[in-house]
Protein backbone atom coordinates (compact mmCIF):
# COMPACT_ATOMS: atom_id res chain seq x y z
CA UNK A 1 0.00 0.00 0.00
CA UNK A 2 2.74 2.33 0.82
CA UNK A 3 4.78 1.83 -2.09
CA UNK A 4 2.02 2.90 -4.29
CA UNK A 5 1.40 5.72 -2.71
CA UNK A 6 5.29 6.61 -3.36
CA UNK A 7 4.90 5.29 -7.13
CA UNK A 8 1.44 7.84 -7.45
CA UNK A 9 3.63 10.39 -6.19
CA UNK A 10 6.50 10.47 -8.33
CA UNK A 11 4.29 10.19 -11.31
CA UNK A 12 2.50 13.30 -9.90
CA UNK A 13 6.05 14.65 -9.49
CA UNK A 14 7.10 13.71 -13.23
CA UNK A 15 4.10 14.67 -14.94
CA UNK A 16 4.19 18.31 -13.49
CA UNK A 17 7.94 18.25 -14.84
CA UNK A 18 7.25 17.42 -18.09
CA UNK A 19 4.75 19.95 -18.49
CA UNK A 20 6.47 22.73 -17.09
CA UNK A 21 9.75 21.95 -19.46
CA UNK A 22 8.33 20.92 -23.07
CA UNK A 23 8.76 24.39 -24.58
CA UNK A 24 10.93 23.98 -27.08
CA UNK A 25 12.36 25.50 -30.55
CA UNK A 26 12.90 23.22 -33.90
CA UNK A 27 14.60 24.50 -37.06
CA UNK A 28 14.42 21.77 -40.09
CA UNK A 29 15.85 22.24 -43.57
CA UNK A 30 13.20 21.56 -45.91
CA UNK A 31 14.84 20.59 -49.55
CA UNK A 32 13.03 21.71 -52.75
CA UNK A 33 14.74 21.17 -55.87
CA UNK A 34 18.14 23.47 -55.68
CA UNK A 35 16.34 25.47 -52.81
CA UNK A 36 16.92 24.48 -49.03
CA UNK A 37 14.28 26.46 -47.15
CA UNK A 38 14.93 27.00 -43.70
CA UNK A 39 11.65 26.49 -41.13
CA UNK A 40 11.47 26.96 -37.36
CA UNK A 41 8.99 25.40 -35.04
CA UNK A 42 8.09 26.51 -31.61
CA UNK A 43 6.31 24.56 -29.15
CA UNK A 44 5.39 26.72 -26.19
CA UNK A 45 4.90 25.13 -22.46
CA UNK A 46 1.20 23.83 -21.89
CA UNK A 47 1.58 25.67 -18.28
CA UNK A 48 1.79 29.43 -18.29
CA UNK A 49 4.92 31.11 -17.02
CA UNK A 50 2.94 32.49 -13.67
CA UNK A 51 1.88 29.02 -12.76
CA UNK A 52 5.41 27.90 -13.10
CA UNK A 53 6.36 31.04 -10.59
CA UNK A 54 3.54 29.59 -8.37
CA UNK A 55 4.28 26.46 -8.59
CA UNK A 56 7.50 26.97 -7.41
CA UNK A 57 6.99 29.57 -4.73
CA UNK A 58 4.62 26.23 -3.50
CA UNK A 59 7.67 24.00 -4.00
CA UNK A 60 10.13 25.84 -2.05
CA UNK A 61 7.29 27.04 0.78
CA UNK A 62 6.64 23.20 1.10
CA UNK A 63 9.97 22.25 1.30
CA UNK A 64 11.22 24.96 3.48
CA UNK A 65 8.38 23.80 5.99
CA UNK A 66 9.54 20.13 6.41
CA UNK A 67 12.99 20.61 6.70
CA UNK A 68 11.89 23.63 9.94
CA UNK A 69 10.10 20.50 11.08
CA UNK A 70 13.16 18.25 10.87
CA UNK A 71 15.44 20.45 12.19
CA UNK A 72 12.59 21.43 15.04
CA UNK A 73 12.85 18.12 16.16
CA UNK A 74 16.25 17.18 15.90
CA UNK A 75 17.59 20.43 17.26
CA UNK A 76 15.16 22.18 19.29
CA UNK A 77 12.95 19.73 20.79
CA UNK A 78 15.73 17.05 21.91
CA UNK A 79 16.59 17.16 25.51
CA UNK A 80 19.72 18.88 27.11
CA UNK A 81 21.35 17.73 30.21
CA UNK A 82 21.63 20.38 32.46
CA UNK A 83 25.59 21.80 32.00
CA UNK A 84 25.40 23.91 35.61
CA UNK A 85 24.81 23.04 38.71
CA UNK A 86 22.95 24.55 41.71
CA UNK A 87 25.48 25.81 44.18
CA UNK A 88 25.54 23.89 48.00
CA UNK A 89 24.50 25.85 50.17
CA UNK A 90 26.12 24.74 53.57
CA UNK A 91 24.99 25.74 56.71
CA UNK A 92 26.65 28.77 58.68
CA UNK A 93 28.35 27.64 61.74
Amino acid sequence: MRSSKIVRFAIFILVILLAISQEGECRRKILKGRKAITRTYYRYSAIPAWAVVLLVGLGQLIIGAILFLILKFFVLDQVKPTRYLRARISPSP
